[in-house]
């Protein structure tokens, strides 16, 4: 019938005001499903100025609604669930400070969030640009990687670390009053660049454990510790690490030798 008819792509453009020439360039199969999503909003997300977002007008993500978009939610291409058990450890992303810009806004009754994600293994490149759509209880709708191939991938790394940001953030948020301290600032900053360091100036502490120490803090937050929020942020920038003895540099010198 014709209340069942599929748009054609040229129906679903007029529907969207300002395409971004990301979209406008994709193929027609992949672009579908790009106007398909946007369409919930009515608007583009790519093409939004950044005087419109807010880095506190973030969606109460929490880890269910991670878990069900990673883990249980369907694909587009493959109508099968994206089961991206491996994307559960975007972590690593976010606890290593790859992640920069996360900022949301509300259009249409639902919240735009986009970010930027660095490449973990070419740290020179250009950062990838990452959006989700989600509702205002939290429920993610849909996602966009604009650095993967021709955008296929709704449920990769990259989607998922600002996932895990976001969940992050919401989590603090329920732990500290709102007049006390941004979420934002208690969160691993952005790293620009790797510069060469010391070995005893380098954490070597594993993603894992990293992801353990946030979640520790975030745990122990309160509505009166903006004291606590205050000593976490200045303890990321400074690494005290103690002088190893004479007996230990042997020992550990050593175990190189076997």
């Amino acid at each position: 019938s014709e209340n069942e008819r599929v748009p054609s792509i040229e129906e679903l453009c007029r529907k969207i005001p300002i395409l971004s020439e990301y979209c406008v360039k994709l193929e027609d199969s992949v672009k579908r499903r790009y106007l398909e999503k946007i369409a919930e909003v009515g608007v583009d997300p790519v093409t939004i100025p950044d005087q419109q977002f807010d880095t506190e007008c973030l969606p109460p993500i929490e880890a269910m609604d991670l878990l069900s978009y990673l883990v249980l939610e369907t694909s587009f291409y493959t109508k099968e669930q994206f089961k991206a058990y491996k994307s559960l450890e975007a972590y690593n992303f976010l606890v290593s400070g790859f992640l920069t810009s996360i900022q949301g806004c509300i259009v249409a009754g639902k919240h735009i969030v986009t970010g930027k994600v660095r490449h973990s293994q070419r740290m020179n490149e250009a950062l990838i640009c990452v959006w989700i759509l989600a509702e205002k209880d939290g429920t993610v709708r849909s996602a966009h990687c604009l650095g993967c191939k021709a955008g296929l991938s709704e449920s990769c790394s990259h989607v998922a670390s600002v996932l895990f940001y976001v969940e992050a953030w919401t989590r603090i948020r329920g732990q500290l009053a709102c007049t006390q301290v941004k979420c934002s600032w208690l969160l691993p900053s952005f790293v620009k660049d790797v510069p060469y360091a010391r070995m005893r100036d380098i954490n070597l502490a594993s993603a894992r454990k990293l992801k353990a120490d946030l979640d520790k803090t975030i745990d122990s937050l309160s509505e009166n510790s903006e004291a606590q929020a205050t000593f976490f942020t200045a303890s990321r920038r400074e690494l005290t690490v103690e002088v190893p003895t004479e007996a230990e540099m042997d020992t550990f010198y050593k175990s190189l030798d076997r």
